[in-house]
């Protein structure tokens, strides 16, 4: 009897551990924060040449909230800057976003919705004071997030997307210069607002991922 006794307790003891070891393996990590390598690596490549200087990166974080449901805080950066003996112009952008993900099959594949604000910092001259605007951004993507190996540890993630950007820059390139300059400064400022919504804080958007999920 007591040997039968012990072999049912070896046996359900045996059981629980193999349930308990199988939920933990199948508890998938909730947890992820990534580096935009696509924004990132090539600032290293430009950094150093004489005259121009490129940085931008962007990190976020991301919680997945459901099976199929994450929500993502992303900060972004992105700066030029021109100068030379008697000069200097740089342009930059902050931008703050809130991303609301979707895996349809609760796999790689997503559909990422984004809201968002951004300032654009404007400067000319090296003692100038910054020209500031004020943009909301809105818009969508989609990617892939690629596990090496099994949920966890490293991932990779290429997306694709447009962003939309509400607001506008007003810079006086042209000073002092009565109807002719504000004439040209209206043009200018016109084909400036396109970089600035193409580039700086919206436009189309590609972006490549390497961060560590847990």
């Amino acid at each position: 009897m007591a040997k039968k006794t012990a072999l049912v307790l070896g046996f359900l003891m045996f059981v629980n551990g193999t349930i308990f070891a199988d939920n933990e393996e199948n508890r998938l990590p909730k947890n992820i924060i990534t580096v935009d390598m696509g924004l990132t690596l090539p600032s290293f490549v430009v950094w150093g040449i004489t005259g121009f200087t490129f940085f931008g990166t962007a990190i976020q974080y991301e919680r997945q909230i459901l099976e199929k449901v994450s929500t993502i805080g992303r900060l972004d950066y992105r700066g030029i800057s021109i100068s030379g003996y008697d000069y200097k112009t740089s342009m930059s952008s902050i931008s703050l976003e809130g991303h609301g993900r979707y895996y349809p099959e609760q796999g790689a594949f997503f559909l990422d919705g984004m809201l968002g604000y951004a300032v654009f910092s404007y400067s000319s001259g090296v003692n100038e004071p910054a020209n500031l605007s004020h943009y909301f951004k809105l818009g969508g993507k989609f990617g892939w997030r690629i596990d090496f190996g099994k949920p966890g540890g490293l991932i990779f993630e290429p997306s694709f997307g447009y962003y939309g950007a509400i607001g506008r820059t007003y810079i006086e390139f042209i000073k002092d210069a009565g109807e002719v300059g504000g004439f040209f400064n209206q043009w200018l400022n016109q084909y400036f607002n396109y970089i600035v919504k193409g580039y700086f804080v919206g436009g189309p958007q590609f972006s490549l991922g390497l961060g560590y999920r847990f």
